[in-house]
């Protein structure tokens, strides 16, 4: 498919994430991760993503001490 004929949704940019939090039992857990972000995400929604993926595993009320998602380039 030539360039000019891929849509901005087809396109998506690996990002490097960082999160630690501490669980409703105040255990700490630090993680990171490679995610593929399509065009358009925003900061939000990938946030949004991580936490939620935290939260089934340890439950809720979950506390971020730290966030970070970088582009995974050098």
């Amino acid at each position: 498919m030539p360039a000019s004929a891929q849509t901005a949704q087809s396109v998506t940019t690996a990002y490097h994430w960082v999160m630690s939090i501490q669980t409703p039992t105040g255990r700490f857990f630090t993680r990171s991760a490679i995610v593929d972000v399509a065009a358009g995400a925003t900061r939000q929604q990938i946030f949004g993503r991580i936490y939620r993926q935290f939260a089934e595993e340890y439950g809720t009320p979950l506390t971020v001490l730290f966030f970070d998602l970088q582009p995974d380039q050098l």
